[in-house]
């Protein structure tokens, strides 16, 4: 029997396979990293670790279900951060004969692909520094920066200060933990663009995501949905472009006076004092949801578990996709398989992952006038509805086959260590 593959993985969060074993809550997060790991592990030809940032005292190691798991105690300067020290540690414990990093934005994941010298394959979630000209989500700054709307205005200074001070940094930093690997793997054309961009000789690999168990035995109530409701999957961020989705539902107002929207998340407009929620992005949203009149048109679910996302799409009559960048987002991936017919912004990754008038509607991100026509064409249009609801899902479908993809990542895996053997001999 031949000697298993070992795979250390690095993750950005703390999996829910273990969460209770360190007494930490579990989060919807990160789904596609359990499925995978969870996969790999149930074959006799790899052996898996994962290695996870996480606020724990000292390293702590914990095996279950055939996967090592290390919490790593974040740095004492930089909360999402590890120590030198912990990284030679769990590589010393686990000895992998591939380093498989999820993410180019941490810290961390710099330190462990400067500190293994084998095989190292970096998976690109976001790239940030394709984000660049996007992360303030084509906000009108210029005139946010109102003497006559004081609050308006130091939104506007506050977003900013935090892209001059705290994204801009974080480009070099990125632009080096890309150029370390060897392989990295992604999804789309535009994040293998940004890969070739940064590091022309690393070799790239495709490998859709699996998405989380319950989508893909659910499916959009085409009889029994909410009529004239939108469903919305993030307003964290200006990149995440619910600004231009509230813009939209003031047109759309005018010939649905029922029109509802519904975005996931806590509600801005309740509670806390944080600077954030008085000056930052969610301050510029209740802004405009107050401006518009729109406050008894707009629901914020709060955070959605595995079950409410479903129930969330299955009786929404509309999913938009509204990010002004994004690689390949999972809830659109989500919403497709689903069946929720969508509109979606034409931005990043996404024309790999859809087509425009065959399995979603597209827009311009920063369009609020062409997002309200693309909403209203399926307000309007059952037969459109059921159409794109029939070609997403079939799409969907085969993206991200899970067995499909657990083949494409052991491929990626047998060529990456096959390669290695090759340099070594």
């Amino acid at each position: 029997m031949s000697v298993p593959t070992r795979v250390l993985w690095i993750v950005n969060i703390v999996l829910p396979a273990v969460a209770t074993e360190l007494g930490l809550s579990k989060t919807p997060f990160g789904g596609w990293l359990t499925l995978m790991t969870d996969r790999l592990a149930l074959r006799d030809d790899f052996r898996i670790g994962v290695a996870m940032r996480a606020p724990v005292k000292t390293l702590t190691r914990i095996e279950k279900n055939g996967i090592v798991y290390y919490a790593m105690p974040q740095s004492a300067s930089d909360a999402f951060d590890v120590d030198d020290g912990t990284v030679a540690e769990v590589l010393a414990d686990f000895v992998p004969d591939v380093l498989h990093a999820e993410g180019s934005e941490m810290a961390y994941t710099r330190r462990f692909l400067k500190a293994w010298a084998g095989p190292k394959l970096l998976s690109l979630q976001g790239v940030i520094n394709g984000n660049r000209n996007y992360d303030l989500g084509r906000l009108p700054l210029l005139s946010m920066l109102n003497p006559l709307r004081p609050k308006t205005a130091l939104t506007a200074v506050a977003l900013m200060a935090n892209f001059a001070l705290r994204f801009l940094p974080r480009l070099k930093a990125e632009r080096e933990t890309i150029q370390l690997a060897d392989h990295i793997m992604g999804r789309t054309v535009w994040d293998r663009a940004q890969a070739w961009a940064i590091n022309p000789d690393a070799t790239y690999h495709h490998c859709s995501r699996i998405l989380r168990d319950g989508f893909y035995g659910a499916a959009w109530d085409s009889a029994g949905h909410e009529t004239h409701s939108i469903f919305v999957g993030n307003a964290a961020s200006p990149r995440k472009g619910t600004h231009v989705v509230i813009e939209a539902v003031r047109l759309l107002r005018r010939a649905y006076p029922d029109i509802r929207l519904y975005v996931a998340g806590e509600s801005p407009m309740e509670g806390g004092s944080s600077f954030k929620r008085q000056v930052g992005y969610p301050a510029y949203v209740c802004d405009l949801i107050d401006r518009y009149g729109l406050k008894d048109r707009v629901t914020f679910t709060g955070l959605l578990d595995e079950p409410g996302m479903i129930r969330r799409m299955e009786q929404s009559h509309v999913f938009v996709m509204s990010s002004i960048i994004e690689n390949s987002p999972n809830t659109l991936g989500e919403a497709m398989m689903v069946g929720t017919p969508s509109v979606s912004s034409f931005t990043g990754g996404v024309p790999s992952m859809a087509s425009d008038e065959v399995d979603v509607l597209m827009y311009r991100a920063d369009d609020p006038a062409m997002l309200a026509i693309q909403i209203k064409r399926l307000f309007d249009d059952p037969a459109l509805c059921g159409r794109l609801s029939a070609s997403a899902r079939k799409r969907a479908r085969h993206t991200h086959d899970p067995e499909a993809n657990v083949q494409a990542l052991v491929a990626a895996y047998d060529r990456i260590s096959g390669s290695a053997e090759e340099v070594s001999a």
